[in-house]
């Protein structure tokens, strides 16, 4: 491949992967880590890249690792568990992240430049916003190049102007801080963005991307996936780390519990005035925009290949688009409501998932892929059980399952999950190891076993 088209699609598939990520919510955490961190900007901006930057890279690289889509991923759990994660994926896209965004673009988007628009304004918003995310979307195969190579820069250029004001003309010298432990508090803070859940739903479509660009499936794919996740890597880490210190140097001004929105809000404000809103509401829009784009695609991609093409894609992406404008219009707090269930369901399998796919030449067998992924779902079905009854969605209390699942260890860290779902991949691989089962040869070990063959002959 020539090196100037290499890095031409590196940086264009890493813009890409960088704004379908970075959607609303990556916005408003950073700078509340910031503003509770205070002094010790530095740890809490480490532990918000390894965990909010990272881990959802690695998402990527771990379905690149084992194919090219989710079922090579999953296949070392069940053959159909794929069928599974697209249902409950496709139900999570169109009640809750894409309504998100198109709700959040509008509320806080919209409406910080134009206050006083009047009611109709919403859905007249709303059709434009997601009319304009099918046209981006309903073509598979230029959806990242069009993110890439047209809206991503100008998210960047707004996300940029905000960091460099706060750099060259900071509001304060970061000072003060009330958590005990910046890292461990950022850390945990930004796994709320659920962005590991991302890089496992749309690494299907960076991967088709790069296909269409003629990079063959097995090393050389793999090579190029690298490359643009560390583009994106980088891009995240920037827009991140500023406004994480743009949060740290706003401590005499706001106080540590100010919520998300209102706190972003008014350290823009103070930092560059209306000026500065209307920057910041472009930014989320524009964000929101990339986001609900990228996962109409994937959402489409998977209603496509469940149908087994008997729904075409584009009608697919059209049917999608129309569902989520008219679950957008109800408003941001009832779809966080609705959603919450779904993607607690979902967070579990996905971090183990990425973390087994990463790890896939240290596993002896899928013995541990299946005993610790059934451990995952286990506990993330309580877990979206529990959110729907603090949501108000369920009504009856699993009070005696609740008790015992506080005294698994991490479970008041947030991660009652963790520590089953490591022991039921040992007894899973311990019990693989005495039957003498094999383990499967997933879609990537194939294609470097072709590469091999190729390189041979």
């Amino acid at each position: 491949m020539n090196e100037k088209k290499v890095l031409k699609d590196s940086l264009v598939v890493g813009f890409a992967m960088f704004a379908v990520f970075f959607g609303a919510g990556n916005l408003v955490f950073p700078p509340q880590i910031g503003l509770v961190s205070g002094a010790s900007v530095i740890p809490a901006a480490i532990g918000l890249a390894l965990s909010g930057i990272l881990f959802p890279m690695l998402a990527v690289a771990a379905v690149g690792n084992t194919g090219t889509k989710i079922e090579d991923i999953t296949s070392h759990v069940h053959s159909k568990l794929h069928v599974l994660c697209m249902v409950v994926g496709i139900m999570a896209v169109t009640f809750g992240t894409i309504p998100r965004c198109g709700g959040v673009a509008y509320e806080i988007g919209l409406m910080g430049i134009l206050p006083e628009l009047p009611p109709i304004s919403k859905w007249i918003f709303l059709l434009i916003f997601f009319g304009i995310a099918f046209l981006i979307a309903s073509s598979k195969s230029s959806v990242m190049d069009n993110i890439g190579k047209f809206i991503t820069p100008a998210l960047l250029i707004c996300l940029l102007i905000i960091v460099v004001l706060t750099v060259v003309n900071p509001l304060g010298t970061p000072s003060g801080g009330v958590t005990e432990n910046p890292f461990t508090n950022a850390f945990l803070t930004a796994i709320n963005t659920g962005d590991v859940g991302t890089g496992i739903v749309c690494a299907g479509i960076f991967i088709t991307t790069l296909n269409a660009k003629g990079y063959k499936p097995g090393r050389e794919q793999k090579k190029i996936l690298f490359r643009v996740i560390v583009v994106a890597f980088v891009l995240l880490f920037v827009i991140y780390a500023g406004l994480c210190y743009l949060g740290s140097t706003g401590t005499k001004f706001f106080a540590p519990d100010t919520e998300n929105t209102v706190l972003l809000v008014g350290l823009v404000r103070k930092l560059a005035g209306y000026g500065g809103i209307v920057v910041l509401s472009l930014a989320i829009i524009f964000a929101c925009f990339t986001t609900a784009a990228g996962m109409i695609a994937t959402a489409a991609d998977w209603i496509n290949m469940l149908s087994k093409d008997k729904i075409p894609y584009r009608i697919a992406a059209l049917a999608l688009s129309i569902a989520i404008m008219l679950v957008a219009s109800t408003g941001v707090s009832f779809i966080i409501r609705l959603s919450g269930p779904l993607f607690n369901f979902l967070f579990p399998m996905y971090m183990t998932l990425t973390v087994l796919g990463v790890c896939k030449k240290l596993i002896p067998n899928d013995g541990v892929w299946k005993g610790s992924i059934l451990m995952a779902l286990i506990f993330g079905l309580y877990r979206a059980y529990s959110v729907a009854v603090t949501n108000g969605l369920i009504s009856f209390r699993l009070t005696a399952i609740d008790h015992l699942v506080a005294a698994i260890p991490l479970a008041e860290s947030g991660f009652p999950w963790l520590v089953p779902a490591i022991v039921g991949g040992i007894a899973g691989g311990i019990i693989f190891k005495v039957l003498g089962k094999e383990s499967i040869i997933d879609e990537m070990d194939r294609m470097l076993a072709e590469d091999e063959q190729n390189a041979a002959a």
